[in-house]
């Protein structure tokens, strides 16, 4: 167990608390995780924790090395969370990273708003490229024994949507998220991004490109193009989703833009383009972007469970 650290100056505290800016995570490769859940989530899906520290509450002193659960239970957490934490710092440890005791003032400033998990971990920041995404896009279809599905979020505004959006495919099965993005870059480990997610972030595969390279990548992939679009008139319900298929979905301002309209002969002929729109029956023209995914997320996987029944019948 390392020494605790109590001053909020101390190097490994500001270098840590610099990650809560998105210029920091990208240069670092790195992002702040606050809660055992989330954590949890990232070693499982083989994220490499760098550090983890645990709140050893206002009375530690400095280089003391305190026992974590006696800490924990004295300091107001309940036996299971205390149990939590404490397995979680082991298997920390037993990979090698640090575990680090703070104070409380210290651990305040890496945690989040009003939330106190008691755990906050330097994890790694890990992104894949599309061309290692069709591996482990095949590895994740041949398991369901179904077709790829795929989602595509073009330069998605919030990073709690995105987290959201990343909830839903990961509960309803889709094999891997893309983010087109116009800048060029997107900081999808954004903290609220994290938290949104409830970890999801770390088990489903994720890649960022422009919009021309994922179109492009679909093209050759041979995916059924699901572009959701409010004026369109072919209903959500209306489409074939257990073919390939990469369910696109825009922002909430501008919706897609004008590149994931257009066809070529061979999208033509393949019919990989279907334009699907949601029906809204009231005076709101279009629903949040994150409950517009889970709409489609779950349609899809109700299409594709629906086909399994009958092929088994």
């Amino acid at each position: 167990m390392f020494a605790a650290i109590v001053s909020v100056g101390n190097a490994r505290v500001k270098s840590a608390v610099r990650l809560k800016e998105s210029k920091a995570r990208r240069r670092e490769n790195a992002c702040l995780v606050d809660g055992a859940r989330e954590i949890e989530r990232a070693l499982r899906s083989n994220f490499k924790v760098k550090t983890l520290f645990w709140n050893a509450g206002s009375r530690v002193q400095a280089d003391e090395r305190p026992e974590l659960r006696e800490t924990l239970l004295t300091s107001g957490r309940s036996e299971e969370r205390a149990r939590e934490i404490e397995a979680l710092a082991l298997k920390v440890d037993a990979t090698g990273a640090p575990t680090i005791p703070l104070g409380r003032a210290a651990f305040e400033k890496l945690s989040f708003g009003d939330r106190d998990e008691g755990v906050v971990a330097i994890v790694e920041a890990r992104t894949a490229t599309l061309e290692e995404l069709d591996t482990m896009i095949a590895a994740r279809a041949a398991d369901r024994g179904e077709a790829p599905l795929v989602a595509v979020v073009e330069d998605v505004e919030k990073p709690g949507n995105l987290g959201a959006i990343l909830r839903s495919a990961d509960g309803a099965g889709v094999h891997a998220l893309v983010v087109a993005s116009t800048r060029g870059e997107h900081d999808v480990f954004n903290p609220n991004a994290i938290r949104s997610s409830l970890g999801a972030i770390f088990h489903i595969p994720i890649a960022v490109a422009s919009p021309s390279e994922v179109l492009a990548w679909l093209r050759v992939g041979g995916y059924q193009r699901a572009t959701a679009l409010c004026d369109e008139s072919t209903p959500y319900t209306q489409i074939d989703y257990t073919r390939p298929t990469a369910i696109i979905l825009g922002t909430e301002a501008d919706g897609l833009t004008a590149i994931w309209s257009e066809e070529t002969p061979d999208d033509v002929e393949r019919a990989l383009l279907q334009k699907v729109r949601l029906p809204m029956l009231g005076v709101a023209d279009s629903l949040n972007v994150s409950n517009a995914a889970a709409i489609f997320f779950y349609e899809a996987r109700r299409v594709r469970m629906a086909r399994r029944q009958a092929d088994d019948r």
